[in-house]
């Protein structure tokens, strides 16, 4: 057991020395190799060659940037890609709240920031105040 424990460090201390000064794994390169897994998973059913050779891109594109040394661009492309993903997860979120209430609010978009309101369903005239911006919008709900 000692020996084992051992050889994992041995193997660990050379990883490290591998490693450094490299920018190593990131959000982006996980969720490229996680792409690769899924287009090789769907490929298997499909059988295209040569989506075949394409899908072999995802894997070089990752383990480059793990590789790679140049720290400041790699976390700048991580950061540009963790904004995207950011907003496309908000963009998720508020399409699912909005299907989920669709019968007991209705939704606005502020005409001067484009924040979105959220107005109970009651028919009638509303007054709807912006949070961010603080403008008015008037809404008739029928």
């Amino acid at each position: 057991m000692q020996n084992m424990m051992q050889y994992f460090l041995q193997i660990k201390s050379k990883y490290d020395r591998l490693m450094q000064g490299r920018h190593g794994f990131d959000t982006l390169t996980g969720d490229v190799l996680v792409l690769w897994l899924i287009c090789g998973f769907i490929n298997g059913f499909v059988g295209s060659r040569i989506a075949a050779f394409v899908i072999l891109v995802f894997p070089v594109f990752a383990f480059w940037r793990m590789f790679s040394k140049n720290l400041a661009k790699r976390s700048a492309e991580n950061e540009k890609y963790l904004g995207f993903r950011r907003k496309a997860v908000e963009s998720f979120k508020l399409s699912k709240r909005k299907f989920d209430e669709r019968k007991t609010h209705k939704y606005y978009k502020c005409s001067n920031c484009d924040a979105q309101l959220r107005v109970r369903r009651e028919k009638g005239e509303h007054t709807v105040v912006c949070p961010k911006c603080g403008k008015e919008l008037h809404v008739k709900i029928r």
